[in-house]
């Protein structure tokens, strides 16, 4: 039961609560907050809006009603209403915040506007919101007259000056209709008349109307430009945001030490082609500074696009200046466009040169597929992996005689937001090289393809995959274009097993004789080594690795010796395959000493020799063994050996 009266509620509002002060997004929103209630002159010609933030205290109960009067009174006047409205209780808390819009008849004439609301209670006994001031003004500065020229305090602006002032302190002649917070804006340049410039050079606020209408301005901004004369103009802009006319240039002389000068335009040699790709971030995108009268101690600010570069150190001329990845995407992988810049800071300076020349920059580093965290690199380890197949074997990732005759090819699951016309390139080994493509596929939306979709690269050729030989980890791989930049996704290791084991010539014995006889007299002597060839074959490549087999006897054939069987192995290099290796047994102890015979009927020793060749774990060709004499004695029936006392097989008679 609702026991309030309105005689309660109007003892309530008048002595206890208080009600919000109206808003104005306009000036409470902006960042930061405008003070003083001065609406800025860019919103004078277009409807405003003000807002009432929550529900007033003490609202209109069940069976009342308020009345609410929004007053926009001119001073000396109450004016109209901007609003008188009423809400019948109870209120709904949800109509706030109520937005009251001001149309812009209310803001043609220039002057000082008091914002507030009431809430009247059954149409009587108002309580009021807190008054905001507003100053409405189209009127610049001395009624839109040029100012007077600013004085310079001396005539001369040499480096005994600024040593001993920091500043240059500026005085402006008095103006007409000068308020608190006017702000004059100067601008300074070594021409005349001065160029159109946007951006002042600097300015001050005036934050009283009484204070001395003198403004400081860096003494570095006179390096910036030219010494001998320099000119300077000013504008005065109030409050709201009023431009006056400028003011007529006042010279003045100017004696300082040289500063960074005739910036040239950033070269940026990844442009050369017009525009940066991801091929250009891996390979380095720099831009080249260079500009007169460098110092040591200077440094180089570059602004690529909206995003300026740490400063750094300029060591030497021309300087290479780093962009790195961040930067190159700061505004988006593209297609896009935009200016590089450069400014120059000598050292113990407050103040850059102004920018470079400007330098034209477009970019594009999209990608066909997701990217990945690891960019630019071209390898992408979240791009789906292939899935090789053929209709003779009919197992995953496994090539083998049985395919002969058979389709082959490679599948895989399309990669994130695909587009129509982006096209995958399949390669067969070498991994990462992209220089020889076997099969490809072109993304067709039409056709259904979409993120997850497998789709079929086309055939493989038999010859492709007979050529690269057998291998039971062959890297499959692929890359996406979408015509600018590509993407390499990771491989799968594919079983092949399609050529026939190679039929390998046997090894040679270059220090033997044409009898393959190695004995006393053999260069090099056997003590040293003895050279075991390898020959070159077209078939075999680099990395393959050759496994050569040892075995002493004290015959032919018979008697293996126990403790000189060996292996030997070696990775050919691109040039061992095509000409040939020669191994070395060189364990004369172990692998050759003991082959000999104790029988003083034997007609010699022998060592069995054979190869084979194997790419990755899966042999490729064998050669079939050879045998070698080995006599190690004298005619005299004395061993020989590195001592060139040999050794006698039997007890020698004194």
């Amino acid at each position: 039961m609702n026991t309030s009266n309105p005689r309660r509620r109007r003892v309530s509002r008048s002595n206890i609560l208080s009600f919000s002060e109206i808003k104005v997004p306009i000036l409470d929103d902006a960042v930061p907050p405008i003070i003083e209630g001065y609406i800025p002159r860019e919103y004078l010609d277009s409807d405003i809006e003000v807002v009432i933030e929550e529900l007033w205290p003490e609202s209109a109960p069940e069976g009342s009603f308020d009345v609410l009067v929004v007053h926009w009174r001119r001073s000396g006047s109450e004016g109209e209403p901007l609003l008188r409205r009423r809400f019948n209780g109870p209120i709904d808390p949800a109509i706030f915040p109520l937005r009251i819009p001001v149309d812009r008849r209310y803001l043609e004439n220039d002057g000082t506007v008091l914002l507030s609301y009431e809430v009247l209670e059954q149409g009587t006994l108002p309580t009021s919101s807190p008054t905001r001031v507003l100053v409405l003004d189209r009127t610049p500065p001395n009624n839109n007259i040029a100012p007077q020229v600013p004085e310079f305090p001396v005539s001369i602006i040499d480096e005994d000056y600024l040593a001993e002032n920091p500043t240059v302190n500026m005085r402006i002649p008095f103006y007409t209709g000068r308020r608190a917070w006017d702000r004059v804006e100067y601008y300074l340049s070594d021409e005349t008349p001065p160029p159109e410039r946007d951006t002042p050079d600097g300015f001050f606020d005036f934050v009283s109307e009484t204070e001395p209408l003198v403004f400081p301005v860096p003494g570095d901004l006179f390096r910036l430009y030219r010494n001998g004369l320099q000119y300077m103009h000013i504008v005065l802009r109030d409050r709201s945001g009023n431009p006056g006319p400028r003011s007529i240039q006042t010279p003045v002389i100017v004696d300082l030490d040289p500063s960074p000068s005739d910036l040239q335009a950033l070269v940026v040699p990844a442009m050369v082609n017009g525009l940066i790709d991801r091929q250009d971030a891996r390979l380095g995108v720099v831009g080249k500074v260079l500009y007169d009268n460098w110092q040591e101690g200077d440094h180089v600010t570059v602004t690529w696009g909206a995003t300026p570069l740490s400063p750094q150190p300029v060591t030497q001329l021309p300087l290479d200046v780093s962009i790195p990845w961040e930067t190159l995407i700061a505004q988006g992988l593209g297609q896009a466009s935009g200016v590089a810049t450069y400014t120059i800071t000598r050292t113990g300076g407050t103040l850059p040169t102004p920018p470079s020349p400007p330098t034209v920059i477009r970019w594009n580093f999209t990608v066909a597929g997701q990217d990945h965290g690891d960019a630019p690199q071209l390898l992408n380890l979240d791009l789906p992996a292939v899935m090789v197949w053929g209709e003779g074997s009919m197992t995953e990732n496994l090539i083998d005689i049985r395919d002969q005759d058979q389709r082959i090819y490679a599948s895989v699951p399309l990669y994130h937001r695909p587009q129509d016309g982006e096209k995958l390139t399949l390669y067969w080994g070498n991994f990462p090289s992209t220089a020889v493509p076997v099969a490809h596929y072109t993304v067709d939306v039409s056709k259904g393809d979409a993120e997850g979709s497998i789709v079929e690269f086309s055939d493989i050729p038999w010859n492709v995959i007979t050529g690269a030989g057998n291998n039971d980890r062959m890297p499959v791989y692929y890359t996406t274009s979408n015509g600018v930049n590509e993407q390499l996704a990771n491989f799968t290791n594919v079983t092949v097993a399609v050529v026939p084991i190679l039929s390998l010539t046997q090894v040679k014995f270059p220090s033997a004789t044409a009898d393959a006889w190695i004995n006393c007299q053999t260069v090099p002597p056997m003590w040293d080594h003895i050279p075991l060839g390898i020959p070159g074959n077209t078939q075999l490549r680099e990395g393959d690795a050759v496994l050569l087999s040892w075995q002493g006897y004290e015959g032919f054939f018979t008697g293996p010796i126990d403790g000189t069987e060996d292996s030997l192995l070696h990775f050919l290099s691109a040039e061992e395959a095509k000409k040939g290796y020669i191994f070395k047994q060189d364990n004369y102890e172990e692998k050759i000493k003991p082959i000999r015979s104790d029988n003083p009927a034997s007609v010699g020793s022998s060592a069995l020799v054979s190869y084979e060749v194997l790419r990755g774990t899966r042999i490729i060709g064998r050669a079939r063994e050879r045998q070698v004499k080995i006599d190690q004695r004298y005619s005299s029936g004395r061993y020989c050996g590195p001592d060139e006392d040999g050794e006698q097989d039997s007890p020698v008679n004194e």
